[in-house]
């Protein structure tokens, strides 16, 4: 009998370590994954990100609010442009660290008003690449590294 219990609660084990796992698998990392990225570069990509962004959404009655917490550059100078422009940018509050190891469960928040935005930003050798989603658009465009400065590598490409 006990052998059962100690088999079930191993099995209930196992079940939720793999559910965590394919949970992990399923969700889209955001950010920068550039590594080391320049200053120059993350700042260059975000400006012609900003303006993108300012051409195709009317600045004063655009609020847009990031889906996930900025550490660099990128994201840095993307937030401040797009404040300039006039755009509200509301950004997510980075936890505590108490947060994060004992967050308790809450009952959904009201929805806010404004449109998601969330961008990912790699490179692959000297092709720098930055993906940014507002809503349901996805904007995409590559970028080169060449004599010390930082070009467009083609235009903006949009898909909603």
């Amino acid at each position: 009998m006990m052998t059962h219990k100690i088999n079930q609660s191993y099995r209930l084990l196992v079940f939720l370590l793999v559910s965590m796992l394919l949970n992990g698998c399923a969700t889209t990392q955001y950010g920068n994954f550039i590594q080391n990225p320049s200053l120059q570069a993350s700042q260059s990509m975000a400006m012609d990100a900003a303006a993108q962004i300012d051409r195709l959404y009317p600045a004063a009655s655009t609020q847009l609010i990031l889906g996930h917490s900025v550490h660099d550059a990128f994201g840095q100078t993307l937030v401040e442009k797009l404040r300039v422009a006039g755009f509200a940018v509301q950004e997510v509050p980075e936890p505590t660290i108490e947060q994060s190891l004992f967050a308790v469960p809450q009952s959904p928040a009201e929805p806010q008003a404004g449109i998601r935005l969330s961008y990912i930003v790699d490179q692959m050798e000297h092709i720098y690449h930055a993906n940014i989603q507002i809503g349901d658009r996805h904007l995409s465009r590559a970028f080169m590294a060449k004599d010390n400065d930082f070009h467009p590598a083609g235009h903006w490409v949009s898909r909603q």
